[in-house]
């Protein structure tokens, strides 16, 4: 299986005598989010440092924007992996069937009235990431973050940054943040701030990379040439579908038999990738590993617990060992460069 790697490698180097303005933008994907984290954790562990001294603007969406905030506040990259792995299980917690007392399998709930999956065990795991850090609000981060929502009130993106840039966001704190990004529809329940019914940012920005770059450009006054991008994302297998004749494109098929959010999350993914790639050419580099059959079987966005975490070990580390392979370089002086914030 060879690693999905989208970006040219055309163009030139950063401008001269100016210091990379450096993104780290972490893409959403439920449970695969560990992926993203056995990642973060391996490069903390290369750098020798928080990973937040590394870049000057950490950004992320859903289950990436939770691995975001810890970054951004300084959680040590371990301490997120090992929380999300140890708590996974309890976000996405599955129905027991049994028979005369024996545990047969597990079924995920169906949704169909509510969501699929209470708020409890989201906030355990945002919660057990963030500890202490989950009540900072957005205006006392020093560090740049950048974390999407849409508001299912007005329709509108919902683009949560940190600092100066809070603006009306100002008091909203890193818990919210979290909760907010990761209100995928029909997963979890919708979450309110300020009067506002708040879901997934993966709706418009899974990979949040070319909102991330346009923000260092417009908000930051950086040059295309400036800014190089870290872009993680969540081993996503293809969403795409075998084509068929007269295949079913009704309510009851796109919601019951076919995966309407993933596709659309999916292919904004890939339109942000390429964009970015098209921007910044080899200043951006993607950390991903497209999943083979078996092992894109038992992982998803809702699948948790040991069978899935082996499964997203093992392409981490085949994701970490391509991407070293193929841009070990600017990988290592990524790592090397002391963030300017």
């Amino acid at each position: 299986m060879k690693a999905v790697r989208r970006f040219r490698r055309t163009g030139g180097g950063t401008s001269p005598g100016v210091a990379p303005f450096q993104i780290l933008s972490l893409s959403g994907g439920g449970y695969r989010g560990l992926f993203s984290a056995i990642i973060l954790e391996d490069l903390e562990n290369k750098a020798g440092k928080p990973l937040r001294e590394c870049f000057d603007l950490v950004a992320g969406t859903s289950i990436g924007g939770i691995l975001a905030c810890g970054i951004a506040t300084g959680v040590p990259a371990e301490r997120i992996r090992s929380e999300f792995e140890r708590l996974g299980h309890r976000v996405f917690e599955r129905k027991r069937v049994s028979l005369m007392g024996r545990h047969l399998f597990e079924v995920p709930p169906l949704g169909v009235l509510s969501a699929r999956y209470s708020r409890v065990g989201l906030e355990e795991a945002v919660d057990g990431v963030l500890g202490d850090k989950a009540e900072i609000s957005l205006a006392t981060l020093s560090k740049p973050l950048i974390v999407p929502a849409v508001s299912a009130t007005t329709s509108e993106a919902v683009v949560f940054e940190s600092g100066r840039n809070a603006g009306a966001n100002g008091d909203v704190s890193l818990r919210d943040v979290a909760f907010a990004t990761s209100a995928a529809p029909t997963f979890f329940p919708e979450h309110h701030i300020a009067g506002r019914s708040l879901v997934d940012g993966g709706i418009i920005a899974n990979a949040p990379d070319i909102v991330s770059v346009i923000k260092a450009m417009t908000t930051f006054g950086r040059k295309a040439d400036e800014i190089r991008l870290l872009s993680i994302g969540t081993t996503g297998a293809p969403t795409g579908e075998v084509y068929k004749p007269n295949r079913s494109s009704g309510i009851l098929g796109w919601t019951m038999a076919r995966n309407l959010f993933g596709l659309t999350v999916a292919a904004q993914q890939n339109l942000a990738v390429s964009l970015s790639s098209d921007l910044l050419s080899h200043r951006a580099v993607r950390i991903d590993y497209a999943a083979d059959h078996n092992r894109g079987k038992v992982i998803g966005l809702d699948k948790a617990g040991s069978t899935a975490s082996d499964a997203l070990r093992g392409l981490a580390v085949q994701a970490l060992d391509s991407a070293f392979r193929a841009n070990g370089g600017t990988i290592k002086s990524m790592l090397r460069h002391s963030a300017g914030h």
